[in-house]
C-alpha cells in the first residue's frame, strides 16, 4: 500500500485492510532543514503557493513522513476576520497577532456570504498550494488541510484570551454567538480545501484541553459547535487537541469522539494507553493517532529513545503513529527519519493482525 491508500483505509473505517500503521503528522509539516534544502523560507512560504507547497512536502521528501499539510500557523482564519498579523520579515518566526481587536462577534470583519471568506487573506494561497500538492502527489501521499477552530482562533488571536475565558462564566451566550456565527465561515475554508484536493481536513482546537477548560465547559461550549462544524464538511475528518485530555479522573476523549470526526489525534500529555481504553469502552476500535513528544523525544533525545517511545506508543494501542503536535522546527532530518522508520518497524503488521497470528 502507498501512504495515501494506507491512511485512507484507517479514516474510511477499513483499518483491517491496512498492511501496517500509518506514520504521519496530523498537524503542520515544516522544518528548518526543509526551508534550507527546498529554498522555502518563512515568511515567503506563508504567502506564495509554490513556496508553501515545497515546504509542506519537504518533510515527506526528506524523511518519508506520510503526509503534507498547510497552513503552517494558527492565525489564518483570525487574520481573515481582521486580526493584524506580524510576519517578521527577514526572520524565521511564527506569525503572531499585533493586537487583539475584538470583544464580540460584531467587532470582527465578517463578510455577508461565507463563500467569500475563503477568498480572504492567505486562504487562497493555501488553496492553490493544495492544488499544487494534489497534482504532484495525488493518490500517492495524503494532502492535509488544517482548520483552526473558533475557540482557539477567536479566543487566542482576536479576543484577549483572559477576557474570552471570563465570558464562559459571566456571558456564556457570547461564546455561543461567536461559534454559531462563525461555523459556516470556517466550514467554507475546510470545504474550499477539500475542493482543491485535500484528502483530509484536520480540525485543531488547541484551546479546548483540560489545561484550559473543564469537561463541563467542553461539553457546553465546544462539543455541540464542533459537532456542527465537522458535520458541515465531507469525510474524512480528524479532530486534534493538544494538552491534557485526561486528568484526575476527568476526561474529554469521549466528547471528542462524539464530535463526529473519523479519528482523533492527541499529544504526549495524554497517555495513549488510557485514551485507548476510554475510546474502546465508548466506541470500540475508534481510530486514535499520536502521541510521540515532538520536542523532548523526536527533536531532543537519542535515536534509541525515539525508537523506545515509538515502540511504547504502538504497544499502548495507537492506530496512527504521529508526533503529538507539529515537528519542532529545528528537528534534524535524521531524527524524523528514524521516527518514521521506527513507526514502520513496530507498526508492521498492525496489532490486530499480530493477534490473529
Amino acid at each position: 500500500m502507498n501512504p495515501h491508500e494506507r491512511l485512507m483505509a484507517f479514516l474510511e473505517g477499513r483499518k483491517e485492510d491496512a498492511d501496517r500503521l500509518p506514520v504521519w503528522c496530523s498537524t503542520r509539516t515544516f522544518t528548518l532543514d526543509g526551508m534550507k534544502i527546498f529554498d522555502a523560507y518563512w515568511p515567503k512560504a506563508h504567502k506564495d503557493p509554490e513556496t508553501m507547497a515545497r515546504l509542506a512536502a519537504g518533510v515527506y521528501e526528506l524523511t518519508g513522513n506520510e503526509n503534507m499539510s498547510v497552513p503552517f500557523d494558527m492565525t489564518l482564519e483570525a487574520e481573515a476576520l481582521g486580526a493584524p498579523c506580524e510576519y517578521f520579515e527577514g526572520k524565521i518566526k511564527w506569525i503572531s497577532v499585533k493586537r487583539f481587536i475584538a470583544t464580540d462577534i460584531y467587532e470582527m470583519d465578517i463578510p455577508e456570504d461565507p463563500s467569500e471568506f475563503a477568498k480572504r487573506g492567505r486562504i487562497p494561497v493555501c488553496i492553490e498550494a493544495i492544488r499544487i500538492l494534489k497534482k504532484k502527489y495525488g493518490g500517492k501521499v495524503p494532502v492535509t488541510g488544517i482548520v483552526t477552530c473558533p475557540l482557539t482562533s477567536v479566543g487566542g488571536y482576536l479576543i484577549d484570551p483572559a477576557e474570552f475565558h471570563k465570558y464562559m462564566i459571566k456571558e456564556p451566550e457570547r461564546i455561543h454567538r461567536i461559534y454559531e456565527t462563525l461555523n459556516p465561515y470556517y466550514a467554507a475554508v475546510a470545504n474550499a480545501f477539500k475542493e482543491a484536493g485535500a484528502d483530509v481536513i484536520v480540525f485543531t482546537e488547541e484551546g479546548a484541553s483540560l489545561d484550559n477548560i473543564s469537561p463541563k465547559h467542553f461539553d457546553q461550549f465546544v462539543k455541540p459547535h464542533l459537532t456542527e462544524l465537522i458535520g458541515m464538511v465531507k469525510p474524512p475528518r480528524v479532530l486534534h487537541i493538544c494538552g491534557s485530555l485526561i486528568s484526575r479522573g476527568l476526561e474529554v476523549i469521549t466528547s471528542m469522539i462524539d464530535c463526529g470526526a473519523e479519528a482523533i489525534t492527541i499529544e504526549e500529555r495524554t497517555p495513549m494507553s488510557e485514551a485507548r481504553k476510554i475510546a474502546d469502552e465508548h466506541r470500540a476500535g475508534y481510530v486514535i493517532g499520536g502521541n510521540v513528544d515532538p520536542y523532548n523525544v523526536i527533536h531532543n533525545s537519542s535515536i534509541d529513545a525515539i525508537r523506545s517511545r515509538v515502540k511504547k506508543v504502538v504497544a499502548d494501542g495507537v492506530d496512527m503513529v504521529s508526533p503529538g503536535c507539529d515537528y519542532w522546527i529545528e528537528t534534524s532530518t535524521e531524527h524524523i527519519r528514524e521516527f518514521v522508520n521506527a513507526a514502520i518497524e513496530y507498526g508492521t503488521p498492525p496489532r490486530w493482525k499480530k493477534e490473529e497470528d
